[in-house]
């Protein structure tokens, strides 16, 4: 074995494994016969190891760790006190001494301003103004008039006085002839020019579409998620039978309230019902202790009938306790990953998407599958499952922490003993992988 394999097999002695690691050994411990040996003999070291008495420890042990505390305790450290800084005066700024002539300079100037403006303005009062000189043009005007001189406003409205050259006055003899009419010429008359031929340009875009169908009514499938307390009526079991028939294989998930009173019921339906449950004995140890988050029953013996009417013992069942311990079921066709998950709890691929020889299509059933299961009563078709030998293995499904490993195929006497007594699955049958699981 390698260095590495041994390290693996220590931690997850130790309970250190992580996700990855706790996933890389359980396939060492598939695969490897020493690494399952030895992990079984340094588990039992490791139980008598804990299991070894404790010795008591001597009456002056504590006595002499304070003797050692104290000679080993540093002195304590003395904080050096913060030195004070000398107070400083702030020094006292020189003022500024001006020279002794500057008022007697400011003044003098001031007088000078002063007596040169007084100069210049009775100068100017003492000039007599000559307004002929100034204006030679006075001169050259009319004499006045009668007629008052005013000037007109330019808000005031003016009044339109006629041409003297074309007013005929009737009173001066011989009458003069009125003035010749002046022509006016055409006014001319704008004509449009003539429109221009405008070539159509060529359309662009995109060609036209085509007719669209009409449009067609899709049925969409919903998952079957029903409460348990409902599964024993007629109509929800019909419901259920139907959305078995439609795959070859399905997944239960049966969400309770408690995993190991879930087990309880669905233990009891199932011995009502004829089916013979092969329970891992590692399971129901982690069940008791709490360590199995889920669990998983897996069967191929039932047909899509059977498996109806085991919910519906599975409801009358649940009915027995107070209050409920089943909450709901979702039925949902098995996808791939879960048929890999399955292969590894086992440790055997059973081929649940392969179809036995001799089954028909997945819409229609052989046998009694092929009748609604309102045909008959729910008691009748428990009988029939009670006359063959139909069975179920319970495994772990998840545990509670990735360092608590689930139940290695290779040692599990009752996984054993239900592959041994599987055989040929029937035509009819559907494989069934029920998970039961806390709820939320």
């Amino acid at each position: 074995m390698t260095a590495e394999q041994l390290q693996l097999i220590t931690a997850a002695v130790d309970g250190e494994l992580s996700t990855t690691e706790a996933h890389a050994f359980r396939l060492l411990m598939a695969s490897c016969v020493e690494a399952r040996v030895l992990f079984a003999k340094l588990k039992a070291d490791s139980v008598r190891v804990r299991a070894l008495p404790q010795v008591a420890p001597p009456a002056d042990l504590q006595a002499k760790i304070l003797a050692k505390l104290a000679a080993a305790t540093p002195a304590p450290r003395v904080r050096p006190q913060p030195h004070a800084e000398p107070k400083t005066t702030p020094t006292a700024v020189p003022s500024r001494r001006f020279p002794s002539w500057l008022p007697v300079a400011a003044a003098a100037g001031v007088f000078l301003c002063l007596a040169a403006a007084s100069f210049a303005f009775f100068t100017d009062q003492a000039t007599p103004k000559n307004t002929i000189a100034k204006n030679p043009w006075s001169n050259a005007l009319p004499a006045p008039q009668n007629d008052p001189a005013t000037v007109p406003s330019p808000t005031a409205p003016q009044i339109e006085r006629p041409d003297p050259a074309n007013v005929v006055r009737s009173d001066v003899l011989p009458v003069p002839p009125a003035p010749t009419p002046r022509v006016v010429p055409p006014e001319a008359v704008t004509v449009a020019p003539e429109p221009r031929t405008v070539t159509p340009p060529d359309l662009i875009g995109f060609p036209v579409l085509p007719k669209l169908p009409p449009i067609e009514r899709i049925e969409i499938r919903l998952p079957f998620l029903r409460p348990v307390a409902d599964l024993s009526r007629e109509d929800i079991n019909q419901e259920l039978f139907d959305e078995i028939r439609r795959d070859p294989a399905f997944k239960f998930d049966l969400f309770v309230r408690d995993t190991a009173r879930g087990a309880e019921v669905f233990q009891n339906a199932a011995k009502a019902s004829g089916l013979t449950v092969f329970a891992d004995a590692a399971t129901l140890d982690k069940l008791k202790k709490k360590q199995a988050h889920a669990i998983v029953i897996y069967t191929e013996s039932l047909t899509a009938a059977e498996l109806a009417a085991l919910f519906a013992k599975l409801s009358t069942e649940d009915a027995k306790f107070s209050p409920r311990v089943c909450d709901s079921l979702h039925a949902t066709p098995v996808i791939r990953s879960e048929e890999v998950e399955l292969k590894a709890i086992l440790g055997v691929d059973v081929g649940l998407l392969k179809r036995p020889v001799g089954n028909g299509t997945s819409g229609a059933v052989q046998g009694s599958d092929s009748k609604n299961v309102s045909a008959g009563t729910i008691d009748s078709v428990v009988k029939s499952v009670s006359k063959g030998d139909k069975s179920a293995v319970l495994l772990t499904w998840q545990t509670t922490h990735a360092s608590i490993a689930r139940t290695n195929p290779a040692m599990s006497a009752e996984l054993k003993s239900f592959l041994a007594k599987r055989g040929d699955r029937k035509p009819n049958a559907v494989p069934a992988i029920i998970v039961i699981r806390p709820v939320g």
